[in-house]
């Protein structure tokens, strides 16, 4: 909560006349600075992770009732997510705005061919404030529903893996004389590896969806132990994608600019979570499976032993 949930910077690094020039402004704003949704989250948050835990901890009915009052209080929380994150959502572009005068002013007195004008967008608090929702969700989920980590897992995975297919990854500013220019780019443009990278993200949740729902126990392992690595090259290769603008924006359409930033979107990370999410389910049903095999041995091994002596009548 003392995370800021949504951080503009801005930093200026040139020289002027021979001279260094170094400059940077930061602005911040708290979960009790974006108004009602704010404080919305900071009522709901202690209630909510108390029902949380009852679900778990109490029995019976008492279990059962505390985690219908945790679902409620849940869907409510996502509403209040869903509210601060549309307050928050113009806040990129506003800071974008500020950066742009900013390289108005400063670049004509800058030394040409050094320096730059940086612009940065966080949202850490929102963020995670998102991720304690989702693990309580889950925890809620698999109260309600043992057993069920395999696919609840893979669930969050399937949702992550659909936002980083769907939503844009990339936001470019280009800042002009005059004018902003805006635009959002999606993952294909980010050349070969994104694209590989996406199928095998695709491939792997094919994977671990078929493992979740199938019954047998057999070749379980094998297929985890593939599945581990393949997971940890995904998300490895994600933090060597060419997403600075530099790396594929055409040198004509920069040539327009005064300078360029680019603000990395939610779906890029969801993209790249998504093959842990998976990891974690195929985990989850590998450990379901070897439960279910323990089960039908200690059954097997308790069934009464036919010795095969009749009863002969006297």
């Amino acid at each position: 909560m003392a995370t800021p949930w949504s951080e503009v910077t801005i930093e200026v690094l040139g020289s002027r006349a021979g001279s260094l020039l170094y400059q940077d402004s930061t602005v911040g704003l708290s979960v009790t600075d974006i108004g009602g949704w704010g404080w919305a989250y900071l009522l709901l948050v202690g209630p909510l992770v108390l029902l949380t835990v009852a679900s778990v901890v109490l029995p019976g009915y008492a279990g059962r009732a505390a985690t219908v009052a945790a679902g409620g209080a849940l869907l409510a929380m996502s509403m209040v997510l869903a509210g601060a994150a549309y307050r928050l959502s113009s806040t990129p572009d506003e800071g974008a705005a500020r950066w742009a005068e900013v390289v108005r002013q400063v670049t004509p007195v800058l030394d040409r061919d050094y320096g730059a004008i940086w612009f940065g967008y966080e949202s850490f608090g929102l963020m995670f404030a998102v991720l304690v929702v989702a693990a309580l969700t889950a925890v809620v989920l698999t109260s309600w529903w043992p057993g069920s980590g395999r696919i609840v897992a893979a669930a969050a995975g399937t949702l992550a893996l659909l936002a980083g297919l769907a939503l844009p990854w990339l936001t470019v500013y280009g800042a002009t004389a005059n004018d902003l220019d805006r635009r959002n780019v999606w993952w294909p443009t980010f050349g070969t590896a994104s694209v590989l990278a996406m199928v095998g993200t695709l491939a792997l949740a094919a994977l671990t969806w078929w493992a979740a729902l199938r019954r047998s126990t057999r070749g379980r392992l094998p297929l985890l132990l593939v599945t581990v690595p393949a997971a940890c090259a995904l998300v490895l290769v994600h933090d060597y994608l060419g997403l600075d603008p530099e790396e594929w924006q055409d040198a004509a359409e920069r040539v327009r600019y005064l300078a360029v930033a680019d603000d990395i979107r939610s779906a890029a990370e969801l993209a790249q979570l998504a093959p842990v999410l998976f990891l974690a389910a195929m985990v989850l049903a590998w450990s379901a499976a070897r439960r279910r095999a323990r089960a039908a041995r200690s059954a097997v091994g308790a069934a009464p032993v036919d010795t095969g002596t009749a009863h002969v009548p006297n």
